[in-house]
Formats: structure tokens, C-alpha cells, sequence
């Protein structure tokens, strides 16, 4: 890899950190949903910075190129934020029908009262 090609990677990794620092301060995201995206950008930076560990999972794993082990490591990450977002939407309807069981407890109980 090429010193300059390294240089615009870092820049682009570091936009991206920014980006989501920016995202986290200003409360738009929520800090577990942040820290997935932090996590792989720090990845991608010790990645760019030393890619003989990319090589090394590539034959630990007896995968053949490295392009197809990023293909697989993004697979995974995807998969692991779906399976989050799965547990969010699935803690969030359990809360909706809470608040409105509740809800019409109360209006039950005003409508007697």
C-alpha cells in the first residue's frame, strides 16, 4: 500500500470519527449506537496502518485474499448491528404497549372517577 494511499485513508477515517464525535455531542445518537460505528473505525485504522493483520487473519482463516476477508469482517459487523437493532425495536415495542396498556388504565379509571 502506498504512503499516499495510507495518507487518504487516515483523513477519511479521521472525518469519519469526527463526524461521529459531532453526532454524539449534539445528541443526534445515542452512545450504543455510536461505539459500533467508533469501534470499526479504529479498526479500519489499525488496518490501514499495519496491513499485514489483515493478511494474517486471511490464512488463520484460510481465506484467500484479503478483499473477500473485509467482505467477511463487514458480513459479521452487519450482522451484529442488525441483531442489535432487533433488541432495540424489540425493547421498544414492549415498552409502547406498556405506556398504552397504562394509558388506558388511566383513562378507565377518570372516565369512573
Amino acid at each position: 500500500m502506498s504512503i499516499r494511499l495510507k495518507i487518504f485513508l487516515f483523513a477519511i477515517w479521521i472525518l469519519i470519527l469526527l463526524f461521529l464525535i459531532i453526532k454524539l455531542k449534539s445528541k443526534k445518537a445515542d452512545i450504543k449506537y455510536i461505539l459500533p460505528w467508533i469501534a470499526l473505525d479504529a479498526g479500519m485504522m489499525v488496518i490501514t496502518a499495519f496491513p499485514g493483520i489483515l493478511e494474517f487473519f486471511c490464512d488463520l482463516f484460510g481465506i484467500e485474499t484479503p478483499s473477500n476477508m473485509l467482505f467477511f469482517f463487514g458480513l459479521v459487523f452487519l450482522a451484529m448491528i442488525v441483531f442489535s437493532m432487533t433488541l432495540t425495536i424489540s425493547e421498544q415495542n414492549s415498552r409502547i404497549r406498556d405506556l398504552t396498556q397504562r394509558l388506558a388504565l388511566y383513562e378507565d379509571k377518570e372516565k369512573q372517577g
